[in-house]
This record gives structure tokens, C-alpha cells and sequence, in this order.
């Protein structure tokens, strides 16, 4: 037996599927030799991965039957999805065929994308129902498919279920390290102008995976203004309401937008800027078309008359003739300004020939090409920046520090630079300069990528500065990991309580932080920070909880936005009726489903 699993784990051996069999057949895969498919003498039961012995001469399908109908089906047995899609079984065309046909009607019937039968919850629904057949026979859709009203009770139960052991793991992890990340911020729906406040929170697990999910979606009080008093109030009532342990909310960052209420409503707790906010203030600041029009005026017609062409080329229905889409620039979002300008030039003689056919050449005369590939070359870095600062699947604090001296670089005078391109990167520099403050956790998060551990963009100094706080962190990172790291039962407690001064097991957290800036560390993926901390926690052990801590911490709050896109696409014109608790529950369940 052990030598058929090994075969099967080395691929010498397959399983497969088995043709024109009895019905007690739908359990079972057939054991077979990889390269010639000759049957093994082995069975691999679908449900609970059972190898059995089969030998159809002796004993037929007997032992199979007993197995389904008393073993596999016993009391408290899991059976696991099984993915048939990964079986050597070949479809008939014909099957293909009306199977397309039924996802036609599935999308038009039902008003549905045709995108949606890609997504990752009807495939799931399919492989159930494949599974369901497989195992039990041909059955209709109608006597399996569960009643609206049922569905609709068991999210609610399975939001609640799975939103205490999200707060369950988010308190353990609040005892173990000295950070976690959460976002905020409020939107309001376009149906019946409810606002809604969103809250998402970040952390680290002890085997170094990163959780980013949403915590709650809730209707902010309709006679309560948005101030920052209300908002917090909100906040606190909301998480008490859940379960956190109040006590660790000073352990929490909070990324947010520079909004005046947010900032005012999260004063009494560590607060960073979303960073994808204020490089969008730094551009809004920078391209403001009133200054542009004093300081660099060719610079200021081409945005105007870029912007002015796409608006026209959407609503005269030039846009269909183009190869290329052309994107609309948006008043709030600056990243979109690179946007436009590339989406423009990369069609920009087809544009041109078009228009002149229209006799509509003018609109196009306005944009210098010169202009256009120096705002795309240089507002190039500035939506890379964005783009990357905004991620929640991977550590994106230990960027923060790096983009800003990157972006600092780039916009610096270069002597080749006409005057109009130096005035644009000069008010760049300046408003960089004025808007973006790097903080202390920042600074720390870089340290914390193995690459720059030296932090070489620092005056000595300045590192040595970093390293005793680092240290001072560390100090009392080892406290609360001694405490929390205990196993089995408490021991006994003397009559008398002296336990402030124990004693205790010395560690040497400058050896660690000396140790660690000082070796020139490798990494066989430079961006997979956490994975070579879960690798070095034994040669770092203090620093990779403080790695744990703080590289949970978001650069931005992108992630609340994002769930508000997914309210706007919940909160539909068919769906207006939906209750705010239903919303939140959703949109919970839309992020926290495994």
C-alpha cells in the first residue's frame, strides 16, 4: 500500500476514471501506470482518498459497496471537493458544444456577463454539482438547488461565523505583535445617498501570509453629521460591537486619506497618509492648469487640448474607428492624467487623419507631440508609484521611503531639460517635498527588506538613530513575546506577586539589529519580503515578529476604496432595495470566502 502511494505521489502511477461502470463506480478512481494505463490492482476511493485492493475476479464490486455504504459514509466523515476537472477523461465535442449553448442562455436569460461563468464562485457552483452527479446519479437541477429564502439565511450565518474567528485571529495577533493595519473611510451610494463607513484590516500570520480583508460595511447614521467625533464614535462602537480587545487599539495604524474628519476622528491613535492620496495631491497641486498657464503655458494647452479631444472623440462616436481605446482623464484622479496622454499618443495619427477628414483638424493641432512624450515619460513614475503603493496581497510600507527618494531624483533639474520641462519637474520636487512626510515605520519597513538593510539613502547618523529605536522596539517586543509564548497550563502563583521582577532570559537585540544591517543578504525573489523572513525567523527571531508587525501595515487605504467598488456594484439599480446590514454582510462574505 505504501508503495502505491509513493508511485502515486512520484507520478509513476495516475488515477482515472472508469468508463461504462456500475453506479458504485462514481466513488472510486482506477489506479493505473502513468505511461501505459494498465490497471494496478488498486482502487482511490473520490470521497475520503481510501487506496483499496481490487480484484474483480475474487470479490467484484462487493468491497466497493461496503465501503460506500458503511466506511465512507459513517458519522462525522468530511467528503472533500473532488476535482474531476484534473481526471484524464476526455469530453466529446458535442458535450463542449452544449455546454456553450446552456452558458448562452445562462447570460441572456438571466441579463448575466458572459464573463461571469469565469468567475471563481460559478466554477465552484459547477464543480458542486458535478460532484453531486458523479456521486449520486443523475438528478434535476430543480431537486437540488436550494430555495432563495435558504440561501439567503445561511450567508447571514455564515457572515457572523466567519467575522468572530476573523476577530479571533485579529486579537491573537494584536497579543503576539506590536502593529496591525486598518483602513477607513466613508462613501455615499447614488440611489438613496446613504453613506456607508468601511473598515479593513491587515496583519501578518506566524507562518509570514499576508491578510488583507474587509472587517465591516456599515450605514453611517443618518441624523448624525460626518464629523471627526462621530466618525470615531462610530468606529469604536463598531469594533466593540465585534469583539476586538480594546485594550490593543493603540497597537492599530490607521491609513487614511487627508480628509479633515478622518484625521480629526483617528487623533487619539497612530495614523499614517495613504500614500496613493497624497501623490495624487502632489499632481493635483503640481498640473493645476491655472498656474501651467503662467509658468508653462505649452504644457497647460496640451492637457487642455487632450482632455477637450478625448471628451469629443467619445461622444462623436470617433472612438469606435480608432484601433486603440482612448481614456478619459478624471477630475480627482491624477493617475489617470498619464492615462489619457498615452492612451492619445499611441493612436495619435490615426487621430489625426480622422480628424482631418472631418475637417476637425484643429482639435488635434493644440497637442504639441513633443509635450506629450515628455508629460507621459516623466508622469510615467509618478503612476507606477501608485500603482505599486496600492497593493494589499503583499508588504507595500517598506516601498514608501524608496518611491519617495526615487520620485525626489527624478524630479530633479536635469541639464538637458527645455524650460518648460524644467519647471514641471521643479513643481514636482516642490510640492513632493511639501506634501509627503516619511515616517519613522517607514523608514523601519525598509530597513526590513533584506535589499536595503543599510539603509544607504540615510546619513550615518540617521541610521544610528533608527537602529536604537529599532532596538527600543525590540526591547519591548521581547517582553510581550516571552509572555504570550507560553504552553500548557499557567504555573502556580506565589502568595505574594514579585513577578515584575523576575528573572528573565537576556537577549542582545543590538547583536540582532548589528548582526542583520551588516550582512549583504541575498533573496531569490527580491519582492517576496515575508517569504524570507518565514525563512530567517531562526537566525532573526525578535526581528521577524517586528517584520510581522510593521510589514502588515498598508501604504495606502486603496483597500477601502476597493470595497466600495464592489458596494457600487452591489448597490445596482436592481438591487436598490437591499437592506444595509445585507450589504455589509455581502461584501464581508465577497472578501473573507476561501
Amino acid at each position: 500500500m505504501e508503495d502505491v502511494k509513493k508511485k502515486l505521489a512520484s507520478g509513476d502511477f495516475k488515477t482515472s476514471e472508469n468508463e461504462g461502470k456500475s453506479t458504485v463506480w462514481n466513488h472510486f478512481y482506477i489506479v493505473v501506470k502513468a505511461d501505459s494505463d494498465e490497471p494496478v490492482g488498486y482502487v482511490k476511493c473520490k470521497c475520503c482518498g481510501l487506496l483499496m485492493k481490487y480484484d474483480s475476479k475474487r470479490t467484484g464490486n462487493s468491497a466497493l459497496q461496503r465501503h460506500v455504504d458503511r466506511a465512507c459514509k459513517s458519522p462525522g466523515l468530511q467528503q472533500p471537493n473532488i476535482p474531476f476537472a484534473s481526471t484524464s477523461r476526455k469530453i466529446p465535442q458535442h458535450a463542449k458544444q452544449k455546454l456553450t449553448e446552456k452558458c448562452v442562455e445562462y447570460c441572456c436569460k438571466d441579463i448575466r456577463p458572459f464573463r461571469s461563468i469565469e468567475g471563481a464562485g460559478f466554477i465552484e457552483l459547477a464543480q458542486q454539482l458535478i460532484q453531486i452527479g458523479a456521486t449520486y446519479g443523475s438528478v434535476t437541477a430543480q431537486d437540488i438547488l436550494p430555495d432563495p429564502t435558504t440561501v439567503s439565511k445561511r450567508y447571514r450565518e455564515l457572515a457572523i461565523e466567519k467575522r468572530t474567528k476573523l476577530i479571533e485571529q485579529l486579537n491573537y495577533t494584536l497579543t503576539e505583535v506590536n502593529s496591525i493595519g486598518m483602513t477607513t473611510d466613508i462613501w455615499t451610494e447614488d440611489y438613496h445617498k446613504l453613506s456607508y463607513l468601511t473598515i479593513t484590516c491587515h496583519f501578518v500570520t506566524r507562518s509570514f501570509k499576508m491578510i488583507s480583508t474587509v472587517l465591516t460595511t456599515v450605514a453611517f447614521p443618518l441624523e448624525e453629521a460626518k464629523t471627526g467625533e462621530n466618525i470615531r464614535r462610530e468606529i469604536i462602537r463598531l469594533l466593540t460591537e465585534y469583539g476586538l480587545d480594546m485594550t490593543l487599539l493603540n497597537k492599530v495604524v490607521w491609513v487614511t486619506d487627508q480628509g479633515s474628519n478622518i484625521i480629526s476622528a483617528l487623533r487619539p491613535y497612530r495614523r499614517l497618509d495613504c500614500q496613493d492620496h497624497v501623490y495624487n495631491t502632489v499632481m493635483r497641486h503640481a498640473l493645476d492648469p491655472t498656474q501651467l498657464a503662467q509658468d508653462a503655458p505649452t504644457v497647460a494647452d496640451t492637457l487642455q487640448a487632450t482632455k477637450a479631444l478625448v471628451k469629443y472623440v467619445k461622444k462623436s462616436g470617433m472612438a469606435a474607428l480608432l484601433s486603440k481605446t482612448v481614456i478619459q482623464m478624471a477630475d480627482t484622479r491624477f493617475s489617470t492624467v498619464y492615462l489619457t496622454l498615452n492612451s492619445v499618443r499611441s493612436v495619435y495619427q490615426e487621430l489625426r487623419e480622422k480628424l482631418n477628414e472631418r475637417a476637425e483638424g484643429r482639435r488635434i493641432d493644440a497637442i504639441s507631440p513633443d509635450v506629450l512624450d515628455f508629460l507621459i515619460e516623466f508622469l510615467q513614475p509618478f503612476y507606477d508609484a501608485q500603482r505599486e503603493l496600492e497593493g494589499d496581497q503583499y508588504p507595500t510600507i517598506n516601498l514608501v521611503f524608496l518611491w519617495f527618494e526615487r520620485l525626489k531624483r527624478h524630479c530633479h533639474r536635469k541639464t538637458t531639460d527645455s524650460p518648460y520641462q524644467a519647471i514641471i519637474r521643479e513643481r514636482h520636487l516642490c510640492w513632493i517635498l511639501r506634501k509627503v512626510e516619511i515616517q519613522e515605520l517607514q523608514k523601519i519597513a525598509t530597513f526590513l527588506w533584506p535589499k536595503y538593510s543599510q539603509l544607504r539613502m540615510l546619513s550615518f547618523s540617521e541610521t544610528d538613530d533608527l537602529h536604537q529605536e529599532i532596538q527600543r522596539q525590540l526591547s519591548d517586543l521581547r517582553v510581550r513575546t516571552e509572555e504570550t509564548a507560553t504552553e500548557g497550563p499557567a504555573p502556580k502563583k506565589a502568595a505574594v506577586d514579585f513577578e515584575e521582577w523576575e528573572n528573565v532570559p537576556v537577549a542582545d537585540v543590538t547583536d540582532e539589529v548589528e548582526m542583520y544591517s551588516t550582512q549583504n543578504h541575498t533573496m531569490q525573489d527580491d519582492r517576496d519580503v515575508l517569504g524570507w523572513w518565514s525563512d530567517h525567523q531562526l537566525n532573526y527571531p525578535k526581528l521577524s515578529v517586528l517584520a510581522r508587525s510593521i510589514l502588515a501595515i498598508p501604504a495606502s487605504s486603496s483597500s477601502s476604496e476597493r470595497n466600495f467598488s464592489a458596494a457600487g456594484r452591489t448597490i445596482e439599480q436592481r438591487r436598490t432595495a437591499l437592506k444595509p446590514s445585507t450589504i455589509d454582510a455581502i461584501l464581508f462574505l465577497h472578501k473573507n470566502l476561501d
